[in-house]
């Protein structure tokens, strides 16, 4: 129950690390990640990069989906060409990854970007076939 907090938050945070989930049943995952839900939403909003703040943290269980909400504050005008297919490039490898809630456990992860004035952005989105290797 603790490694999969642990990999919920590191993947909140969009931060690395080693190590792979084990399969565990979905009532104990719907409730790590309600208790994650609820300690990280506490904290917020809290600045996760120069330019990004995580806002919310929200979990279906029923869905299987951890959305997190996120303000990215940057002039639009200064994104790269391709910035948006580079960042849902970027987002499946993070939820793909050794434990990414995607790949280790079934789950759809979303993130939900606006900028400072609350206009949507884009949503990135990994379920787990993104993460299935031909």
């Amino acid at each position: 129950m603790k490694q999969i907090l642990i990999a919920l938050i590191i993947t909140a945070v969009s931060l690395g690390a080693s190590g792979r989930l084990l399969a565990q049943d979905q009532p104990s995952i719907c409730k790590a990640a309600l208790d994650l839900e609820k300690e990280t939403n506490k904290t917020l909003p809290r600045k996760i990069d120069e330019i990004t703040s995580l806002v919310q943290l929200s979990v279906n269980c029923d869905a299987k989906t951890i959305k997190y909400t996120k303000q990215i504050h940057t002039d639009p005008t200064k994104r790269a060409r391709g910035w948006q297919e580079r960042k849902q490039r970027q987002h499946t490898q993070l939820h793909s990854n050794r434990v990414g809630a995607a790949s280790t456990q079934g789950w759809t992860a979303m993130d939900v970007l606006f900028d400072d004035n609350w206009k949507h952005i884009i949503t990135l989105k990994t379920t787990p076939q993104d993460c299935e290797r031909p």
